[in-house]
């Protein structure tokens, strides 16, 4: 009997994870994700701009142990078409590849996340504020991979997003001002 119970557990998450947590229609009844992070960093946004788009490229590791990037298709992250794989380094490792769709150099970097843990898009924005740059995120996604999809529903993806990003802003911070 308990077999029974667990495997129609297992089927009705699987199920779950399938048909509402998976399509890019309007229709679907998705998980979704839609979080915006914002911090002071004392640079300009000139700085903090480059210092994105070198985490992307995988120039630099300032937000190690975290996140870490690496450049698969482009001359380099700042340009629109050009695509990269992020790995955010958890206990279980989230992966997912990004693409540049649109950006304004030291002002606004718009990528789409197209294969991986999630898919839709992020909002990057540059601020000048009294010589400091307000930075944003804006991150509109789905879980797209079948962990994220199943895991989803049981796990507080926003709130790990954020502790990711407020850590980057800080190291972020630190590696700008050091």
């Amino acid at each position: 009997m308990r077999r029974v119970i667990g495997l129609v557990f297992c089927c009705m998450v699987f199920l779950h994870a399938d048909l509402y947590a998976f399509g890019d229609n309007d229709l679907s009844i998705a998980t979704r994700y839609d979080v915006t992070e914002e911090a002071i960093i004392h640079a300009s946004p000139e700085a903090v701009y480059n210092a994105i788009i070198d985490i992307y490229d995988g120039k630099t590791g300032w937000w190690s142990p975290e996140f870490s990037s690496r450049l698969c298709d482009g001359e380099t992250s700042g340009n629109v078409g050009a695509l990269y794989e992020v790995t955010i380094h958890a206990v279980i490792p989230i992966q997912f590849t990004t693409r540049t769709i649109e950006t304004r150099k030291n002002e606004m970097l718009r990528v789409e996340y197209v294969e991986g843990a999630f898919v839709g898009q992020g909002l990057w924005k540059f601020e000048n504020v009294g010589g400091n740059t307000k930075v944003s995120l804006r991150w509109r996604t789905n879980p797209a991979g079948l962990f994220m999809r199943v895991a989803a529903p049981f796990y507080p993806v926003a709130k790990g997003h954020s502790s990711v990003m407020q850590t980057g802003f800080r190291r972020l911070d630190q590696y700008l001002n050091r």
